[in-house]
């Protein structure tokens, strides 16, 4: 079991770290079900559904479950979001390599799934600031956070249960409160990652006279300023 958890991305890993024990999941966009393969077969779950909403996909999820004989314990549906789910059937939902935008969507039209759920774990693909919002909006508050880097990029990855959310400042709300408060070992670097892309970006802009290009200037630079104010908070910290 080692060995499988091992070969899940790390992504993966970090959300499956933030599985509570015994919870009754859905892992929505599952893909190739390797999560639900994961939680089941550890001891993790009892039993996850997997739901998937195109052809491909859903006869990837299950070939992977039969292959591993676990057609009693992970069942996979086909359907939207929670489409395919009862209100009370899971009282924990995984969401991951989707967009930001596309889970907001999911968790506005599955309400009724929603409000009956305990935690939610998110991994969206892209910013994480929005969704980070969102959450807040509709009576869920962060508990646990991580960042990861697999495959060239940096994936957040955030569970969130209901409850009043604090109200954080715009910079926390874009990087993850979560991580600044840890001042987690990988910020720095994904920060400064982020600066050379967004100084390349204002480059490009120098020059540009349209109004849209004078706004996306505006913005890159505001958010140039809320980096260097992150590295200068967390090198102070350091010392």
């Amino acid at each position: 079991m080692l060995a499988f958890f091992n070969g899940l991305p790390a992504r993966l890993r970090a959300v499956a770290r933030m599985v509570p024990p015994g919870s009754r999941l859905a892992d929505i966009g599952t893909d190739h079900a390797y999560l639900p393969v994961y939680l089941v077969t550890s001891g993790r779950c009892p039993r996850v559904i997997a739901v998937e909403k195109k052809w491909g996909p859903y006869r990837r999820a299950m070939a992977a479950v039969a292959n591993a004989g676990l057609q009693g314990l992970v069942e996979v549906r086909l359907g939207d979001g929670f489409a395919p789910l009862k209100p009370g059937e899971v009282d924990t939902v995984t969401i991951t390599g989707l967009g930001a935008l596309t889970q907001q969507d999911i968790l506005t039209t599955g309400a009724a799934v929603r409000q009956a759920l305990r935690r939610l774990i998110l991994q969206p693909q892209g910013e994480a600031g929005p969704l980070r919002r969102f959450l807040a909006t509709i009576g869920w508050c962060l508990e646990e956070e991580e960042l990861v880097y697999e495959g060239g990029h940096y994936y957040f990855i955030m569970a969130a249960g209901q409850g009043e959310s604090p109200a954080y400042s715009d910079v926390e709300w874009r990087f993850g409160p979560l991580l600044l408060r840890r001042r987690h070992p990988l910020l720095r670097v994904y920060l400064l990652q982020s600066m050379e892309k967004l100084n390349a970006a204002r480059r490009q802009l120098l020059n540009a006279k349209s109004e849209r290009a004078r706004a996306r200037l505006a913005e890159v630079d505001r958010q140039l300023e809320d980096i260097r104010e992150v590295l200068a908070w967390l090198q102070d910290s350091a010392k």
